[in-house]
């Protein structure tokens, strides 16, 4: 599991709308936002690929100014089963 921490700068005026877009991203979840447009949120994805994609993504929301990874923390598959079920 890729969990990653990042801040996003939302649009100015724009904070509603960069809450709704973010949070229809799978696998990103957001914590907190300011008045001034900052939004805390994580991503947490299967993999390394993943976690890119949706960062990119978040990057090219219409109300999302910068989107900046300030955390990044890989935690391996401790279940042997899940781990066979991705040999």
């Amino acid at each position: 599991m890729h969990i990653s921490g990042v801040v996003i700068h939302a649009r100015p005026g724009h904070i509603a709308q960069a809450y709704d877009q973010l949070s229809g991203v799978e696998g990103v979840e957001v914590h907190a936002s300011d008045p001034d447009g900052k939004l805390i949120v994580t991503i947490e994805q299967v993999d390394e690929q993943n976690t890119v994609d949706a960062f990119e993504r978040l990057n090219r929301l219409p109300d999302v100014l910068s989107a900046t990874m300030v955390y990044h923390h890989f935690e391996p598959e401790t279940d042997p089963i899940i781990q066979q079920r991705r040999i």
